[in-house]
């Protein structure tokens, strides 16, 4: 009987098989996290930010970014050992600078049965940025709506802007320095130029 009610501890919130794995690097002021984040198997990573999600009927991740399999890295680079010992960290959205998702991204969110879900595409345009959040600058491309101008797409109600196609300055302690997407806090953004067309 013990052994049946442990298990039933340890299968957690992140064994909904509703929920797809994201690899991610979270960056904040008093560090730098590499992990695994989650989100519905229908949602984009970006609005997993912005809105949270459901798991077993639970709302979650509306203020946290949750993280398991965490790697962390003090400002100065050295990796902090301590974060390893926890099952899942949780980072408090106000304090993230970006969470940047590395490498190449797959096609669109998986649908039942295996076949990619189709989104309905919008027709939207890209505007050149660079994103000021000392210490790091962020030079990417930010999408908006085809009628929108840059601070439009800015004055969104959305915590997280999304940025493609970036480059980061300085690099992150594990040396990455260019990610396919990041979801950049605009809370944290001290100014931003549009780059000359």
């Amino acid at each position: 009987m013990a052994d049946s009610s442990t298990g039933k501890l340890t299968a957690g919130w992140q064994q909904d098989p509703r929920l797809t794995r994201v690899p991610v690097v979270v960056c904040t002021v008093s560090g730098t996290y590499s992990g695994i984040t989650y989100r519905l198997s229908d949602q984009r990573l970006l609005d997993a930010l912005n809105e949270g999600f459901t798991s077993k009927a639970l709302r979650m991740g509306k203020d946290f970014v949750p993280l398991t399999d965490v790697q962390a890295y003090f400002p100065t680079g050295t990796k902090v050992h301590l974060a390893s010992r926890y099952a899942s960290t949780y980072i408090r959205k106000a304090n993230v600078f970006f969470v940047g998702e590395p490498g190449p991204r797959q096609g669109g969110p998986a649908a039942p049965g295996g076949k990619p879900r189709v989104r309905r595409a919008r027709t939207k345009k890209t505007i050149a940025a660079e994103i000021h959040m000392p210490p790091y600058i962020l030079k990417g491309q930010i999408y908006a709506e085809v009628w929108q101008e840059l601070i439009q797409a800015l004055d969104s109600g959305e915590r997280f802007l999304p940025l493609t196609n970036v480059t980061l300055w300085p690099e992150l302690a594990d040396g990455e320095s260019h990610f396919d997407f990041v979801a950049v806090n605009k809370d944290q953004v001290v100014y931003l130029g549009e780059s000359l067309a």
